[in-house]
């Protein structure tokens, strides 16, 4: 991590924890002692530094301590850890506010945040200690491994495949050494493996994770990883009835059939959007030797097309090519009972209308 000092600022305040929170035959009932309605999270994604950084950005987190889950050594230090003869994971415990974050939430922030198919690997790190889990708490798991297994099933439904994340009670949490605690608050310039734009984006993130899960698989790869559909079968290049196109996860009106053309591309491609300050634009050097113009949703922050300069003279001169799976088209005898009838003038090709 490079150049983040001044892009976070530390929110939290380290709580007084016990050495050990375990399920089983010693009595306890495994849960760590929250303030008031707090309730409080166990789950692993790789490197706890990342993780806690991550988590420590979520609106309603109140209070992160990583440490060393599952070991079958008690109170083992970081360097035993990292011999794998403790079979620890590097876990996070996460106090939050259930009124204004729920559990659902959280566990879809982390199955989003990693790649929850990597077995023992996150980003650069290799071993055991790396894997990743859910770790339900003793006395809650009728609460969280609902939860959990829930979000598992439906990221295997959309995929096809079967996350490797354990899901399963939580036996043990050792704090880790307070060297440890805060890692990247202290060392901004430190090791992550989570992209220090996926930090600074955890709250509109957070705000937006709901309807990106619940995206098909073809739409959640076009605007959450940059992907390309096919093009020509897709299902917009061919739609030129009246009515606007919508951000596919919040909605935004970003362009309308008024602007719509046949470009021959393939895709569904437009003059101009509903307003440029819906877009945001960025460099894509992703194709050897052929620079161009990534289109994002300034609010979503989705991934929509490109841009290119050889679009009709008389429109402007630009194309917006966009994928369909990026977008949702209303149409216009439907936009006034979807909210959207004050963007009938702009479909319509009359000056005015609705452009925030």
């Amino acid at each position: 991590m490079t150049g983040a000092g001044d892009m976070f600022t530390m929110k939290h305040t380290r709580m007084q924890s016990p050495a050990v929170v375990a399920e089983g035959p010693t009595g306890s009932d495994g849960r760590q002692a929250a303030p008031g309605g707090a309730e409080t999270l166990v789950l692993a994604g790789g490197c706890f530094w990342g993780v806690e950084r991550f988590f420590q950005e979520v609106s309603g987190v109140t209070d992160t301590q990583v440490g060393y889950a599952q070991s079958k050594v008690e109170n083992p230090s970081y360097e035993e850890v990292c011999t794998g003869n403790t079979d620890a994971v590097e876990a996070v415990r996460i106090t939050y506010d259930p009124g204004r974050v729920t559990l659902r939430t959280l566990t879809l922030l982390l199955l989003d945040m990693i790649d929850p198919f990597s077995v023992d690997r996150q980003g650069n790190d290799r071993g055991r200690q790396y894997r990743s889990g859910l770790y339900w708490e003793a006395g809650r798991r009728d609460q969280q491994e609902p939860v959990f297994r829930r979000a598992i099933r439906e990221l295997e439904e959309r995929t096809g495949r079967h996350p490797a994340v354990q899901v399963e009670a939580l036996s043990n949490f050792y704090p880790a050494e307070e060297s440890h605690q805060d890692y990247l608050i202290k060392h901004p310039d430190g090791y992550c493996h989570i992209p220090l734009d996926a930090i600074a984006a955890a709250p509109k993130r957070q705000r937006y994770i709901e309807r990106i899960w619940a995206l098909d698989q073809e739409s959640y790869e076009v605007t959450q990883h940059a992907a390309t559909e096919a093009p020509f079968t897709n299902k917009y290049d061919a739609e030129f009835r009246p009515g606007i196109y919508v951000d596919v996860v919040d909605g935004q009106p970003l362009f309308t059939s008024a602007d719509k053309y046949d470009s021959g591309c393939g895709w569904p491609a437009f003059s101009k959007p509903i307003d440029p300050d819906l877009l945001v634009n960025r460099n894509d050097f992703k194709l050897l030797g052929r620079p161009r113009i990534e289109v994002r949703t300034a609010r979503s922050g989705i991934h929509l097309g490109h841009v290119f300069d050889d679009g009709p003279a008389d429109r402007g001169g630009r194309r917006y090519c966009m994928n369909s799976a990026a977008l949702r088209f209303v149409p216009r005898d439907e936009m006034e009972a979807q909210g959207y009838g004050d963007y009938l003038p702009l479909v319509d090709g009359q000056a005015g209308g609705r452009a925030d």
